[in-house]
């Protein structure tokens, strides 16, 4: 799989996921591109749209296991720390 058909594919799975378990409806265009890494086997993102609010997506692609994984998380705080 192509990085470009990883994030494509990706997309479309946070949008499922958003949609049909968090009842947040995603549409997959919505969604940008946040972070992306490939390494050893494996490509990984980070993605959002703003229709998620606090929620945003990892999504991993094991390629030996032919398998993609979809984590939602919740931004649970945001504090300045003085440096």
């Amino acid at each position: 799989m192509t990085s470009t058909e990883f994030i494509e594919k990706a997309k479309a799975a946070v949008a499922d996921v958003m949609t049909t378990q968090r009842k947040i409806k995603v549409e997959p265009e919505q969604l940008q591109l946040v972070w992306f890494a490939h390494e050893l086997g494996y490509k990984k993102c980070t993605l959002y749209a703003p229709e998620m609010g606090a929620h945003y997506a990892e999504v991993t692609y094991n390629r030996d296991k032919g398998e993609m994984y979809v984590d939602i998380y919740v931004k649970v705080l945001n504090e300045r720390v003085p440096v």
